[in-house]
């Protein structure tokens, strides 16, 4: 898979963990928690997998960055609207999870 395509895959898989991440946080469905807590770590195993697959220099990074900002977006948008959020939560959160994965390297 090229480094375009693997781009396109990490920032849905950076999206993902960031999207539930909030939604960890401010779910109206307490009970949902555990699974919510699941599905990020299997995302994120997922994105650690794809980020090492190359060494990323800060324009690759700005582009997964906004294009996970953007997927996180869209998600809540469309398929979360009764959960309240801040975009500057995912904007934290996705900022964390591409920290968290630098870590890994």
């Amino acid at each position: 898979m090229g480094k375009n395509r693997i781009i396109q895959s990490l920032s849905k898989r950076i999206g993902n963990v960031a999207l539930h991440k909030v939604l960890k946080k401010n779910t109206n469905k307490p009970e949902s928690i555990p699974r919510l807590e699941k599905e990020i770590i299997e995302y994120r195993l997922n994105a650690s997998e794809d980020f090492s697959l190359y060494n990323w220099n800060e324009k690759d990074k700005e582009i997964i960055k906004t294009r996970a900002i953007d997927r996180a977006v869209f998600l809540f948008e469309n398929y979360y609207p009764d959960v309240k959020y801040r975009k500057e939560e995912i904007i934290l959160a996705v900022d964390e999870v591409i920290d968290e994965l630098i870590a890994l390297e």
